[in-house]
């Protein structure tokens, strides 16, 4: 193997190491961020009986403005329907993956977070 290469390819592997914990830890925050969103929506959507269009606005926005994800690339599917006491509420949150590695040369993992959520509708007549 010539010694450039051997160079260039050592600074590479360099590079991704120094980096990894790094975006490891933003992709964790980025876990995080989508669960809290999640539930806190799924909260608000127990009393209501339903992911009402302003929740999921408000889900989408905080993602959005808070966590700088793509509004376009946020996929949220919920129960839209009205669902009285008792009954499950259903949500779920998809967002793109950020990198976990400075050069995608080492593909791990799904390319997207998903979360899904199941709660108790807390909604009378």
């Amino acid at each position: 193997m010539p010694a450039v290469l051997q160079k260039w390819m050592t600074i590479v592997l360099v590079a991704n190491f120094m980096f990894a914990p790094i975006l490891g830890y933003v992709d964790s925050l980025h876990r995080e961020a989508v669960e809290v969103v999640l539930h806190e929506g799924a909260k608000k959507a127990s009393i209501e009986g339903r992911f009402t269009e302003e929740i999921i606005a408000d889900m989408r926005s905080e993602l959005v403005e808070d966590y700088n994800f793509d509004p376009d690339k946020i996929d949220i599917n919920a129960t839209k329907n009205l669902t009285y006491r008792n009954e499950y509420i259903e949500g779920s949150i998809e967002v793109p993956r950020g990198p976990i590695f400075l050069f995608d040369i080492f593909i791990s993992g799904p390319r997207t977070i998903k979360k899904d959520t199941q709660v108790l509708s807390e909604y009378i007549n």
